[in-house]
């Protein structure tokens, strides 16, 4: 079976989407993940998933759940108690099947680690792929390139044995018969729409009927329990201070300096992400190489780690001179067009620099540059205020009996929250975060301040509970017209559904679709040749049609609410069952990728079960 998986995995990869963590691992810290010492969470065939590992993964699945609520968060179901079972079994899952891989023999090379970094939006600046946001976001969680590609193979070794086993899978003739048959069926639907009339509140519904309703239901008629809460809300552009012209002036001349009076260099380089002598030595042996004759762009792609640059033979595109780091800018510009430079140290590694081309650019205006100018400066003086005065919030709110010190202290206005339910607000009060921090036991049951809450690099807040709104029972005088109002939609509906009784008695008795719609003023409708999934029949018909019993002669009637309420009578003949002889050849070879894959899904899962019943696994 293995050597079947490896003659499987050989082709192209599908792409798969890489999770860049921002998580403050304030207690274990990045580092957890490749070093020893830390708590462990389970031993799976003697490997060990640490606590760190587990924690950033309740995170993303956290992170998952929120996309996936959008404005309807429910805070309990991002506790950590419901989410961290699911979340190490599905890790103890992804260890096993990368120690199979692993022991198969499969490999993930550099070039296509490289090519899927390259191809991934999150490294991505103005539409291309940035080395500078690479490592930016990889060094804000204290994660090297290497450490992140080794994360990465894992993902892809994964996926290559996951991918051989669904593809190592095949489908019969009678399977692809009998999916024929039934997906290429088709028929002749005939229907009309009865409409639902309007519920005005000229229709009686008796008081009996809305006690007996309101008794029957009462749990529809419970209200949601809520809480109000102060808080206090630090941004960075509350800190923001105007910025004097001369400052803008002598910024803009900084910067068109900075670029060489509109000079552009066109750089390309071989880089080696560590900090050694070996790296240099080993740059200096590929300088002479290239000073011999050989290709600068085919020894990067073979020995450069920069993998946005490596698999476009080392181009790093154009710099004004302050696209790089500062060893990097003064290296590149001693160079000639077509020189090559001595190895060069960064903080990112060693490079080799190639100068491919110099261009001058008009630099722009003042007038053009003057916002950004000023935005960057604005932020640049208000960073550092930002975070001493986001400690202080902390510091300040610490163990406090209210907000008030902190406001007096940071001059931060106390607002207050509208009632909140569970599954969040609007704007702030949609992160799961603060709903969360709102009902938890700190500030519901203990009335302390909550901790600090970063909400992205922009916003910082504190909040304590204003007032608590338990549910409760509603009384039947707070929902009798709420009642009276879903008493008059279902009568309306019914009333339609009799109606619609009564047409289709008039189906089954042998009168036609049209007959029976001119007959009572409703308009009708037609699809000739009609088959599943096709768009010439609402929605909710085409679920029904070719579920529906049909006599010998292949007719058949019934009726569907849409989903607006209308009911739809209908009605159909012709109907005939698919023909795999019949498909086209690309028809029938779709029809045949579907079911390998279905096959190979279920494959997978079952190799999956085989694979964990059989593993040492010690929950710790």
């Amino acid at each position: 079976m293995l050597q079947k998986i490896r003659d499987n995995v050989q082709g192209t990869l599908a792409k798969i989407i890489v999770a860049v963590i921002v998580i403050p691992f304030a207690v274990f810290g990045i580092d957890a993940f490749f070093t020893g010492g830390v708590p462990e969470a389970a031993r799976v065939n003697g490997e060990v998933i640490t606590e760190p590992e587990l924690a950033q993964n309740i995170e993303l699945e956290r992170r998952r759940l929120i996309g996936q609520m959008q404005d309807h968060v429910d805070a309990s179901l991002l506790e950590e108690s419901r989410l961290r079972s699911p979340v190490l079994e599905s890790l103890i899952g992804r260890r096993l099947m990368l120690q199979v891989a692993t022991r198969s023999g499969l490999r993930v090379g550099d070039a296509m680690l490289n090519q899927l970094i390259v191809e991934n939006e999150s490294f991505h600046e103005n539409g291309s792929f940035s080395q500078t946001r690479f490592q930016a976001l990889l060094a804000n969680n204290g994660m090297s390139p290497a450490q992140f590609k080794s994360l990465l193979r894992e993902d892809l070794l994964v996926s290559q044995l996951m991918s051989g086993i669904e593809t190592s899978e095949f489908v019969t003739g009678a399977e692809l018969a009998g999916a024929a048959r039934l997906t290429q069926q088709s028929l002749d639907a005939r229907w009309l729409s009865v409409p639902v009339a309007a519920a005005d509140a000229s229709i009686a519904v008796p008081d009996e009927r809305v006690s007996e309703y309101y008794e029957q239901n009462r749990a529809q008629f419970r209200t949601e329990e809520t809480v109000r809460v102060d808080y206090l809300e630090l941004r960075p552009s509350d800190l923001y201070q105007p910025v004097a012209e001369d400052a803008l002036r002598q910024e803009y001349e900084r910067r068109v300096a900075a670029a060489g009076g509109g000079e552009e260099r066109h750089a390309a380089h071989i880089m080696l992400a560590t900090q050694d002598d070996t790296a240099r030595e080993k740059l200096a042996a590929l300088r002479k190489r290239v000073l011999a004759g050989e290709d600068f762009a085919v020894l990067a792609r073979e020995n450069s780690e920069d993998p946005g640059s490596a698999v476009q033979g080392g181009d790093l595109g154009f710099s004004r001179g302050d696209a790089f780091p500062a060893e990097f800018e003064a290296a590149l510009k001693a160079l000639a067009p077509g020189d090559v430079s001595e190895p060069v140290r960064t903080s990112s590694g060693w490079h080799l620099i190639k100068l491919l081309e110099v261009r001058r650019q008009q630099p722009q205006s003042f007038a053009e540059m003057r916002s950004t100018i000023e935005s960057d400066l604005q932020k640049a003086a208000a960073e550092p205020l930002f975070i001493e005065r986001a400690e202080k919030l902390a510091d300040l709110t610490f163990n406090s009996d209210d907000l008030g010190e902190a406001s007096r202290e940071l001059g931060l206005e106390i607002r207050t929250s509208p009632a909140l339910g569970r599954r969040g607000g609007e704007g702030l009060f949609a992160d799961a975060r603060v709903i969360a921090a709102a009902f938890s036991k700190e500030v519901l049951d203990e009335a302390q301040n909550s901790e600090r809450i970063d909400i992205g690099d922009d916003r910082v807040i504190v909040m304590r509970l204003k007032s608590h709104e338990p549910a409760r029972d509603l009384e039947l005088a707070e929902v009798a017209d709420r009642i009276r109002t879903l008493l008059r939609e279902a009568m309306v509906r019914e009333q339609a559904q009799k109606r619609a009784d009564g047409l289709l008695a008039g189906v089954a008795a042998g009168q036609g679709i049209e007959e029976l719609a001119r007959a009572n003023g409703y308009e009708w409708r037609t699809a000739h040749g009609y088959t599943r999934g096709a768009s010439q029949v609402p929605e909710e018909l085409g679920r029904v049609l070719f579920d529906t019993p049909r006599s010998r002669d292949g007719t058949g009637h019934g009726k569907v609410t849409a989903g607006n309420g209308d009911v739809l009578v209908f009605g159909f003949d012709n109907f005939h069952d698919g023909d795999l002889a019949r498909l086209p050849v690309e028809q029938r070879n779709v029809l045949a990728r579907v079911f390998r894959r279905a096959h190979g899904i279920e494959s997978a899962e079952d190799y999956r079960q085989r694979v964990r019943a059989v593993a040492s696994v010690e929950l710790l």
